[in-house]
């Protein structure tokens, strides 16, 4: 399990092989078939993910789409799995064949309990996770929707291929029509 499951998880080599000993048999691996529901609105999201290939989204019950998450990255719906309260969002695959793997809450929260390593790890990831999802506000806040395309590109050129354009234009919070003019250059700044 170590070698599979740490390649995939952040800050894993601060990890022990006793630490990871402690964690044998938490680790699950899944494989989702695309629009396979992960966390459903009005549920307690119960997993911490892991993708190790694929695609995932997040969107509110009126469609517009939150966030997507690829390969290397990691995935929760936040708020319902710290505080253990029903998901306002749902989680879905993206593509078919996405492999991820996932361990549970009260899975991670005994490993914090028993491995002052492992509660480190907790510390490292969450501060990473906040930095992220930082940026990602900043630049709601300071860049307009052509400049967050333009960057979103750039970080994921694979991702026009990947995700449809209606979903990249609620991703950004504008029209498919906005997003076209975008594409072709010809939107005007905001």
């Amino acid at each position: 399990m170590k070698m599979n499951v740490a390649q995939h998880i952040p800050f894993s080599e601060q990890l022990h092989p006793d630490d990871w000993a402690l964690a044998e048999g938490q680790f699950q691996q899944l494989v989702g078939s695309r629009e396979d529901i992960l966390v459903n609105q009005g549920q307690v999201c119960q997993r911490l993910y892991f993708i190790q290939e694929g695609l995932v989204y997040a969107q509110r019950p009126d469609g517009q789409i939150l966030w997507y998450e690829a390969e290397g990255e990691s995935f929760t719906e936040l708020d319902s799995f710290y505080r253990q309260t029903p998901s306002q969002t749902i989680i879905k695959v993206a593509e078919a064949d996405t492999r991820l793997i996932c361990i549970h809450h009260k899975d991670l929260e005994a490993l914090y309990a028993h491995s002052h390593r492992w509660a480190l790890w907790a510390l490292r990831f969450q501060q990473r996770e906040l930095l992220r999802i930082t940026h990602y506000y900043e630049a709601l806040r300071n860049k307009d929707a052509t400049q967050r395309y333009w960057e979103l590109v750039e970080a994921r050129p694979d991702i026009l291929q990947r995700i449809p354009l209606g979903h990249i234009a609620s991703y950004l919070g504008i029209s498919q029509v906005s997003l076209s003019r975008i594409r072709a250059g010809t939107q005007k700044k905001q």
